[in-house]
């Protein structure tokens, strides 16, 4: 009698042990290892141009990876043949590897297209920054990313929001106060986006992360996900151990957002007395 059960429990548990997986990855994902460590973005979509082009792109608060194909047929791609177009990553220290024709070898393999999601693979090998250090891409995959069309319009240019133009962003480090002269302001995601604003001077650089359809009101910051924020020093980065976010204003028509924030990073920093003014 034990000898019959067994058996059937075994079953049973590589059953269960299939679906739980199947939970796990249920959910759209972009991850990659870049020179072993590992890199899995927070934020991530996947675009179609009008000339049939799809970029992939994946983000965190301070890393992102891009890279396009020539098309969104099922197959495998790759940069000896010309089919990727560009592949790029920016590290936390906002310094750019880009691929090189010639010198950088990479795959993009299109597994599936259902249910107009898309999943695969890529790797790439010698991404290079402008000094010639390089960074290789193993282990890459994504996994049901929805599609997205973008109009030829947004392909060839971008307008520039006026409130963009005048933006503003002051705050006090430690009790001194820091002026930026450098600012920009980025929508990353499809179903849940998220805006990214950046000010920075010579040496600081303030990031914060809040929802595109955020209203009046305070929010509390932490060091990711939805509400996050950052302050580095001479490329030194640290994140938000406690804080919050108070948008006074937000117009989804004129895309114009103000407001203050405050915040004490995880390396002792204090934030205080910040406010903004931007446009997106």
């Amino acid at each position: 009698m034990i000898r019959k059960i067994t058996p059937m429990l075994a079953v049973i548990c590589l059953f269960l042990t299939s679906c739980t997986t199947d939970v796990e990855i249920n959910d759209p994902a972009l991850q990659a290892k870049i020179d072993g460590e590992l890199f899995r973005s927070t934020i991530k979509k996947a675009v179609i141009f009008e000339d049939g082009t799809l970029v992939i792109s994946g983000s965190t608060d301070n890393q992102s990876i891009s890279f396009s194909v020539v098309s969104t047929n099922k197959g495998t791609y790759k940069t000896a043949q010309q089919a990727i177009n560009k592949a790029s990553f920016q590290d936390n220290n906002s310094i750019e590897f880009v691929s090189k024709e010639g010198e950088t070898d990479g795959t993009v393999e299109i597994t599936e297209i259902s249910n107009n999601e898309i999943s695969g693979n890529f790797h790439f090998k010698d991404l290079k920054d402008e000094n010639g250090n390089s960074l290789n891409f193993s282990d890459g995959w994504f996994y049901r990313l929805p599609l997205e069309n973008a109009s030829k319009q947004e392909e060839i240019t971008e307008a520039v929001n006026e409130c963009l133009l005048n933006a503003s962003l002051t705050a006090m480090v430690d009790g001194v106060e820091m002026i930026t002269d450098d600012h920009s302001a980025d929508i990353f995601g499809v179903d849940d986006s998220s805006i990214l604003i950046k000010a920075t001077n010579s040496t600081q650089e303030i990031t914060i992360i809040f929802s595109s359809d955020v209203t009046p009101g305070t929010y509390s910051l932490t060091g990711s996900g939805d509400y996050s924020a950052s302050y580095s020093l001479n490329n030194d980065k640290s994140s938000v151990l406690s804080g919050s976010l108070t948008i006074t204003d937000h117009s989804l028509e004129t895309k114009c957002i103000s407001g203050s924030f405050e915040f004490d990073t995880r390396s002792g920093v204090t934030i205080s007395g910040g406010t903004f003014d931007f446009g997106y």
